[in-house]
């Protein structure tokens, strides 16, 4: 057998554990690809307080359905805290009807029609976060049967408001269980902010957990109380994540959060950058911006980045090095024999030469480390091979917050 072959073989050996405790509910073998309301369309400031009606979510289906995103793997829409109206004289949860005239059932038949899956927001709680609109405790059961009957394929569930005497985990597990009891495959994405850890448990739970608090479309920010330690921003969100790899694998994802990109005060280095690590990382794709208007958004558009996200083995990449200097290097396997890599400086201001070396990647044939040291370079922005190196690769004088996003492949081994 190859020396792909024997590593490829234990690491399907290893995912097959990892799926063996993740939810069973038939979905998110590979991490959700789509569209948020968050940031789209709101009453106040971008990402701040969301809006969402009828008209948007149909003209939003109907441009991801023609422009390109749902032939990318863009299938997901999902209404985030912006649709609620309450509940009806038996407690069923129901839409604003001033937003949603027709139904969520009207309206969930249109995007399927469009080859799209649809997906709301609750709240373990009482109400919502941000609008106050009614979340799902203690109604976790009726909720979901509600969810199943509009033929939703996909639920979002934050983290306020909840009510006391329960952990985490043990609230997640009751709506999870609630989901599965429909009988009807719902993508359950757990949104509890990272308080908990839920990397650590979310696997059983749910398909996908957020690590940490809001992404906000900005670089860095200083600690938030939302999670005391760690900012908002995507240079945070980038720390936050080494060393969580290990716990996501096919049926449940490590979720940094929504991806923000056309925002003006975002370079195209740092948009360009928060791409690369979603993709590296397995994360959910979900954009939260408006993808009617793809102009200032052409990054989430390659192909060769979002193969890395969407490879079979579903593998999360993570941090191998970490420089003096400022520079990282993260990788991840593939498929094919091959591995992803970001070299990466997190740097304010200075660039930086990010070498990586064959021997740093986990994984590298020994046959190559006992000899013929070469691999197959190329650059997933260039769209284009960047020769054969012999030993490592290095990033010359990588710009600050920007990446060198490339694949590596032994050569001649």
């Amino acid at each position: 057998m190859k020396w792909s072959g024997v590593f490829l073989a234990l690491v399907v050996l290893a995912q097959l554990r990892l799926e063996a405790a993740a939810l069973d509910n038939g979905v998110a073998r590979l991490p959700p690809m789509g569209w948020s309301t968050w940031c789209t369309e709101n009453d106040v400031l971008p990402c701040y307080d969301d809006f969402c009606n009828e008209q948007e979510i149909r003209s939003v289906a109907d441009a991801m359905a023609a422009n390109g995103l749902k032939d990318l793997g863009y299938n997901y829409i999902v209404l985030d805290d912006c649709w609620g109206g309450g509940r009806d004289a038996q407690n069923n949860i129901i839409p604003d009807a001033s937003r949603f005239p027709s139904g969520m059932k009207n309206l969930t038949d249109y995007i399927h029609a469009r080859g799209l899956l649809f997906g709301v927001y609750t709240d373990v709680g009482t109400t919502t976060c941000r609008g106050g609109r009614p979340g799902s405790w203690p109604f976790y059961e009726q909720d979901a049967r509600v969810f199943a009957s509009w033929g939703l394929d996909y639920v979002k569930m934050d983290w306020c408001h909840e009510p006391s005497g329960f952990t985490a985990q043990e609230l997640y597990t009751n709506m999870s269980q609630a989901l599965n009891k429909t009988g009807r495959p719902i993508f359950f994405s757990i949104c509890e902010w990272g308080r908990s850890d839920p990397w650590t448990w979310g696997m059983k739970v749910g398909n996908s957990w957020r690590v940490g608090p809001d992404h906000l479309p900005v670089w860095w920010t200083p600690p938030f109380q939302q999670d005391p330690g760690q900012g908002q921003g995507t240079a945070n969100i980038i720390e936050h994540m080494a060393g969580l790899s290990s716990y996501a694998g096919p049926g449940g994802w490590n979720d940094p959060d929504f991806l923000m990109p056309g925002y003006w005060w975002l370079s195209e280095n740092e948009q360009i950058s928060e791409f690369s690590f979603w993709c590296l990382w397995a994360s959910p794709l979900i954009v939260a911006t408006d993808v009617r208007v793809l102009s200032d958004k052409k990054h989430i558009l390659n192909k060769e980045a979002i193969a890395v996200n969407q490879d079979k083995l579903g593998i999360p990449g993570d941090r191998i090095a970490n420089y003096t200097d400022g520079g990282q290097v993260w990788a991840k396997p593939l498929s094919n024999g091959s591995w992803a890599v970001i070299l990466y400086n997190p740097n304010f201001f200075e660039s930086v030469d990010i070498p990586v070396s064959w021997d740093q990647i986990r994984g590298w044939p020994a046959m190559q480390q006992a000899g013929n040291k070469k691999a197959l370079v190329r650059d997933l922005w260039k769209h284009e091979n960047q020769g054969v190196w012999a030993v490592g690769f290095l990033g010359k004088r990588v710009e600050a917050h920007a990446v060198r996003f490339i694949t590596v492949t032994p050569y001649g081994a």
